[in-house]
């Protein structure tokens, strides 16, 4: 018997393909913020656009959660649904992240700390979006809750994460799944930056002293292979 790698499976086939969450306005707070940096834009009706500093916000639904294989609730895998925009100053008030920051901070206490509201309970309003055979959960808009309706919002089930290229929190960094990981280390900014350096920085096994004397020839080991089977994307 051989091992080959093209037939490996893997544990795919343990996952429970997940429906699409039903349109509507759900309660849901702040779980994620990463700064994906300098990222290329796709064309605009047939036009190329400068590259833009990106944002990506994941928010945890507070009500909706994975369903298992009987199409039962799993309590403790609440849903979560991601979206990316270009990050632009404030002062550009018909931007997607302007009025997205101002549905946390609609006084703009935060001065613009987008870290202030990470944790914070929202309205998300999900649409689905149909491309080819596929359908996709959307995020189309954020609303603010009403105090009451926040101070009552059911707490976070996962950590918060919030991760800065400026100041590259590794073990924040450690934790993402690996495609992310991949499109941080690809944002144009990436050559010289900070990530970079922590990254050149992480330790790597020190190569073993070669043995003079002779020695039986043994076969190498498999090299192990960490699987994103846990990432909630």
């Amino acid at each position: 018997m051989t091992i080959n790698a093209k037939k490996v499976q893997g544990n795919n086939k343990d996952r429970v393909e997940q429906p699409n969450i039903e349109p509507g306005v759900y309660p849901a707070r702040l779980v994620q913020i990463i700064d994906l940096g300098m990222q290329p834009q796709r064309p605009y009706k047939g036009e190329t656009k400068a590259p833009a500093q990106e944002l990506m916000l994941t928010y945890e639904l507070v009500d909706e959660f994975m369903k298992d294989a009987e199409g039962e609730d799993i309590e403790n895998k609440p849903r979560w649904i991601s979206e990316n925009f270009p990050l632009h100053n404030l002062k550009a008030d018909l931007a997607k992240s302007t009025k997205r920051y101002l549905a946390f901070d609609p006084t703009e206490s935060y001065e613009g700390d987008w870290g202030k509201c990470a944790g914070q309970a929202i309205n998300v309003t999900i649409v689905n979006n149909k491309v080819g055979d596929r359908t996709y959960d959307n995020v189309a808009n954020l609303a603010a809750m009403r105090p009451k309706d926040a101070a009552n919002c059911p707490d976070l089930q996962n950590e918060v994460k919030v991760f800065d290229l400026d100041e590259p929190d590794m073990e924040v960094f450690n934790s993402l799944p690996k495609w992310i990981q991949e499109k941080l280390a690809a944002n144009l900014n990436y050559q010289g930056s900070p990530l970079q350096e922590k990254l050149s920085k992480a330790p790597q096994e020190a190569p073993k002293e070669e043995k003079k004397e002779k020695v039986k020839k043994v076969r190498e080991p498999v090299a192990e292979v960490d699987d994103d089977d846990d990432n909630p994307y």
